[in-house]
């Protein structure tokens, strides 16, 4: 159990160290946590995305997010990121946003929408990598 002056919140993504500073940081900013929770696997939107994850795996994501980051630590919200250039889910960088988009609604259902969920995409910049939040699907602009 945290004690109150730990604060938390809970990313979801892929496992790549590149992004982890960034996403940690936006994560801090958004919500006013100090801590981050991390789930993380090579990839992890892509499946999400698409509904690919093994009954079992889905399963360890949900007590891991629902159990102990929401549960224990009192997660004030859930960031679901994807980035450029990875190598577990190798899609143009639309499809890496889409896929993003597609896994915030997944974690928001797996969670019964319990905290806020926000899409992140992680981008390279001339300062290293950035973190950027992307619109839900339902805020898209229509063509």
């Amino acid at each position: 159990m945290s004690n109150e002056r730990e604060t938390f919140f809970t990313t979801v993504g892929c496992m790549d160290g590149r992004v982890q500073e960034p996403v940690t940081n936006f994560g801090r900013q958004v919500f006013g946590a100090k801590f981050a929770d991390t789930v993380t696997e090579a990839g992890l939107v892509g499946k999400l995305a698409q509904d690919q994850v093994d009954p079992e795996v889905r399963e360890s994501i949900k007590k891991k997010v629902v159990d102990v980051s929401i549960g224990k630590h009192d997660s004030k919200g859930i960031v679901v990121h994807g980035h450029q250039e990875c190598a577990g889910n190798p899609v143009a960088d639309d499809k890496q946003k889409d896929d993003v988009r597609r896994s915030v609604s997944f974690v928001d259902n797996l969670i019964e929408s319990k905290v806020p969920v926000i899409g992140v995409f992680v981008a390279r910049s001339e300062t290293g990598w950035m973190a950027e939040e992307i619109a839900p699907q339902n805020q898209l602009p229509k063509d």
